[in-house]
């Protein structure tokens, strides 16, 4: 792991294992406001900011979910968060095995990049300015901007900064900022997915573990 100078980790799906829950929640409450999305669709935006993925659901149904449900979304996901939310299998014994440098890069809000990784007993491993939100950028994932703050904020070289991401607007956000990009299918979002979209992205390496990781990083 020394060839790393900081490890940028993506937080849904990657640190916790959240993805699911999420789709859940979002899912009922454009149910409530009479839209019907399904599983694929919200899917398919993963790792995108949350504006963003109302625009994309938009675009795809014609619907347009009204800004009076919007406070619902993160409700519902917290209540499901605090009651379920658990880490990603793996990721504590890496974390507690790995002396690199290391940061949280994701699209999520502070508020819910905090909470996450609080409920989960994950905020010990992170210093509380090494957690960076796409909400501190112009330009969200599938654009550098929030890795490369990440980069710059914490002093690392983005070409000696490694990310680890389950999406591939993460990686392809990673890769156009110059870094090493590791994809993670150890999600139980991802258990039956190939990963080929993670490397048409430009993944330099797909595991299903954090084992997988560990392994290929030690050579």
């Amino acid at each position: 792991m020394a060839e790393f100078d900081c490890i940028i980790f993506d937080c849904d799906g990657v640190l916790v294992d959240s993805e699911i829950l999420a789709r859940r929640a979002m899912q009922s409450v454009f149910r409530q406001a009479g839209i019907e999305v399904t599983a694929e669709m919200v899917d398919s935006f993963v790792g995108m900011k949350f504006a963003d993925i109302l625009n994309g659901i938009e675009a795809r149904t014609g619907q347009r979910i009204a800004d009076d449900y919007h406070p619902r979304f993160w409700t519902e996901t917290k209540a499901l968060f605090t009651d379920h939310l658990r880490p990603v299998p793996g990721v504590v014994a890496f974390l507690e095995g790995s002396a690199v440098r290391r940061c949280v890069a994701s699209s999520s809000d502070h508020e819910r990049i905090r909470h996450s990784l609080g409920v989960t007993g994950l905020a010990k491993f992170f210093e509380p300015n090494a957690i960076f939100s796409s909400h501190d950028v112009a330009r969200g994932k599938p654009e550098p901007d929030l890795v490369l703050h990440a980069a710059r904020t914490m002093g690392a070289d983005p070409a000696r900064c490694l990310v680890i991401e389950d999406s591939r607007f993460g990686v392809m956000g990673a890769k156009a900022a110059g870094m090493a990009a590791y994809g993670f299918l150890g999600g139980a979002h991802l258990l039956a997915n190939s990963g080929d979209a993670l490397r048409e992205a430009g993944a330099d390496f797909v595991a299903r573990s954090y084992e997988e990781i560990a392994a290929f990083m030690a050579g």
